[in-house]
């Protein structure tokens, strides 16, 4: 899993609720929109590139946003299909707009507990685990 994320609590506090969840993800942190452009730029370039499972994204980012960075994976990268959460305090509905545009999976707006972060790790599980279809006779 790629966060990138540039809160130093806000990661603490993501990476708390995805263990909790007992979900076991490798997770690779980046700390604003160019070093992600960057991870996945080396991702291209790799004989082999080995996607991450999951991109959780913040929008308000130092260097390059998150918005041009979603913009970005979803339009040249070999990553392009990985799944996208936008984890961000945003209440914008033009972001919430662009998120959506740009094809992500979620939107998650950052709330101020750990207990109300564990929801953000069943939007994870879901996204990673969908549930199988019902069968039909």
């Amino acid at each position: 899993m790629l966060l990138v994320e540039d809160n130093p609590t806000d990661v603490l506090v993501i990476k708390e609720a995805i263990q909790r969840s007992g979900l076991d993800l490798d997770l690779h942190h980046v700390t604003n929109g160019e070093e992600a452009l960057l991870y996945l730029q080396d991702l291209a370039r790799s004989e082999k590139p080995s996607c991450p499972a999951l991109v959780l994204l913040d929008l308000n980012l130092p260097r390059v946003g998150g918005i041009e960075v979603l913009r970005k994976l979803r339009s040249s990268s070999p990553c392009n299909r990985t799944p996208v959460i936008v984890v961000t305090s945003s209440i914008a509905e033009a972001d919430r707009a662009a998120v959506r545009r740009l094809g992500a999976e979620a939107y998650f707006q950052k709330p101020t507990s750990l207990t109300a972060y564990m929801e953000l790790a069943e939007v994870v599980k879901r996204i990673l685990q969908p549930a199988e279809p019902a069968n039909n006779r």
